[in-house]
């Protein structure tokens, strides 16, 4: 490629840098020369690192075979397998038919956050990545949005969201940082009332998981939660008995927490398990 881009060495150590384009890096001095080479690492692997009169020219390359990839190559290379002589799987995806690859994914990377293995960590968040990146090219070939879109998106909602960093509220710790996020996400989503927090929790979330929100969220709206504590085996022998008795329990379970959530609303009931 013939595009040089040059940038300051303080510049190329924060920069998000696409290695298919030719790069100079100017400025380059004692106090910043490791930083500068350990970016460089980064970024081109083991390649030469030479500086001559506080500069270096990187030479892009905008091959498919290379020793380190970076975030370019990434769009560079989904493009190239969903075009139309790519290939006819990718080609053939929609939002749809990906659709659980994402939760898969997700889950693949809990269990290897759970049991502390950093190199399927690294793995499985790269998954997730590629999920994120088959979305935004399906979406830019039929025209919805770009991935620059979804970025705009992301990071306008990451300051908007943290009122305490870039607005005036202040927060000391992090259950004031979340309460400011959960208050300005109110907003935004025009969901302030109880009925509209209630309709955001997905009814795609496993029973406990959507049980837990609707929960949390009715019991800060006011809702009492009057049951005993319990134990995770005492949660455990209750499951038991509901599977024995022929429950559907992910049926059932979210049934009963979005009649709760309505009667609450409807002010028939006032706390788990009592009512007006």
């Amino acid at each position: 490629m013939n595009s040089v881009f040059t940038l300051t060495a303080e510049d190329f150590v924060c920069a998000v840098v696409d290695t298919r384009y030719d790069v100079r890096v100017v400025g380059i001095t004692d106090d910043n020369r490791e930083r500068v080479r350990a970016k460089f690492r980064d970024l081109y692997g083991d390649a030469d690192f030479a500086v001559g009169g506080g500069e270096i020219y990187i030479k892009g390359d905008d091959s498919l075979f290379k020793p380190r990839y970076s975030d370019g190559d990434l769009v560079h290379v989904i493009r190239r397998l969903t075009a139309e002589d790519g290939c006819p799987w990718d080609r053939a995806q929609t939002h749809e038919s990906i659709r659980i690859n994402a939760v898969e994914e997700a889950y693949e990377l809990c269990e290897a956050i759970d049991n502390r293995d950093v190199e399927n960590i690294e793995e499985e968040i790269g998954d997730l990545l590629l999920q994120s990146a088959l979305h935004s090219d399906i979406a830019e070939r039929a025209g919805e949005f770009t991935r620059i879109d979804v970025i705009d998106a992301l990071v306008r909602k990451l300051v908007t969201r943290h009122t305490h960093i870039f607005g005036e509220d202040k927060a000391s710790d992090p259950e004031s940082a979340l309460k400011y996020w959960e208050a300005a996400k109110a907003v935004e989503k025009n969901a302030s009332s109880t009925e509209e927090q209630l309709a955001r929790i997905p009814e795609t979330f496993p029973a406990l998981l959507y049980a837990q929100k609707a929960l949390k969220k009715l019991t800060k709206a006011g809702l009492v939660n009057n049951a005993p504590d319990a134990t995770v085996k005492e949660l455990f022998t209750a499951v038991c008995g509901a599977v024995k008795s022929g429950a559907d329990l992910e049926v059932e379970l979210t049934r009963l927490f979005r009649d709760l959530g309505r009667d609450f609303i409807d002010g028939k009931v006032t706390e788990t398990g009592g009512a007006e």
